[in-house]
């Protein structure tokens, strides 16, 4: 995911949230990385990096200035576990395919910028587990403790 950030220039930093890299990019042109150092780039004499997390917001830092680069609020944490709760329904096997459908959606969110694509992606997957779990409890009743009449 590309985005613009004005800080004293134009940066672009272009994250890929699969492999937790970064990439940056001042004016078009892009930055080394700094040998040993995780996310952080040089710009003539100073150090410029990227730091946080999505639940804390991710930062570009330029000597003492500091910019938001993007972050997940409150509602999108919500849509998210979604899977999982539908998930626990189904016992141990629903809350463990709700897990990790839990982490698809943490990691597809924020490639998504419309809100409401983000609900229905994250709706569709905690209605593909629910699917999952109930097609499981009928064709194979023991293991969700049911008893088969």
């Amino acid at each position: 995911m590309k985005y613009e950030i004005e800080l004293d220039g134009t940066f672009t930093v272009e994250i890929n949230y699969w492999k937790n890299r970064a990439e940056l990019y001042y004016e078009g042109m892009k930055l080394s990385g700094v040998e040993g150092k995780r996310n952080v780039f040089s710009l003539g004499n100073e150090e410029c990096r990227i730091a946080g997390t999505l639940f804390s917001g991710i930062y570009l830092c330029r000597g003492e200035q500091k910019a938001l680069v993007t972050k997940l609020f409150w509602y999108d944490y919500i849509a998210c576990i979604l899977p999982f709760v539908v998930g626990l329904l189904g016992n141990i096997i629903g809350a463990i395919l709700g897990a990790i459908c839990f982490f698809i959606c943490y990691k597809t969110v924020p490639y998504v910028k419309n809100y409401f694509l983000r609900l229905l992606i994250c709706l569709g997957v905690a209605a593909g587990v629910l699917l999952v779990v109930v097609t499981l409890a009928s064709l194979f009743p023991a293991l969700f403790f049911l008893k088969k009449e």
